[in-house]
């Protein structure tokens, strides 16, 4: 029998509670969608699966004044992001590692396995987190300063 999406995530995110220090604020399903949020003394992590999409949105925040604090919609040219999408991260140090939504890869693909497929598909954004972001989970939030400009640029394009 397959487990529950919010199941899945704690136990492939479970490193950041061992190994970084975070704390699970926020695990619910809201209309079509899962919601999930670990946050650490500095770094809030995240997680949003959209059911519908087949496809889970991570986004790294800094902490502001020690608070979670999501980035402003729509972004101007002047808004405070504090924070930045796994995806973002991934496209400048290792775009060979960017996941597609499942439904991408086609029914045949090993994400579709009645068994084991979410499972393995919520495991490769764990694993990319761990891989290409642990910088920012410490605390090591300069890569920010390298994509503020280019989502910024990107949100005033997709007006």
């Amino acid at each position: 029998m397959s487990k529950s999406f919010d199941h899945i995530v704690k136990k492939q995110f479970e490193y950041l509670l061992k190994d970084f220090h975070f704390r699970l604020e926020l695990c619910k399903k809201i209309r079509g969608r899962y919601d999930i949020l670990y946050v650490s003394d500095i770094c809030a992590v995240h997680i949003v699966y959209e059911i519908r999409e087949a496809y889970l949105f991570i986004t790294l925040h800094k902490l502001q004044n020690g608070i979670f604090v999501d980035n402003p919609r729509p972004i101007k040219p002047d808004s405070l992001l504090t924070g930045y999408s796994l995806n973002d991260i991934l496209l400048l140090r290792a775009p060979h590692a960017v996941i597609r939504p499942a439904y991408s890869y086609g029914a045949k693909s090993e994400y579709y396995d009645k068994e084991h497929g979410l499972s393995l598909y919520v495991s490769k954004f764990a694993d990319n987190l761990k891989s290409h972001a642990a910088d920012v989970l410490v605390g090591d939030f300069k890569i920010f300063d390298v994509l503020e400009p280019i989502v910024k640029k990107r949100a005033q394009q997709n007006k």
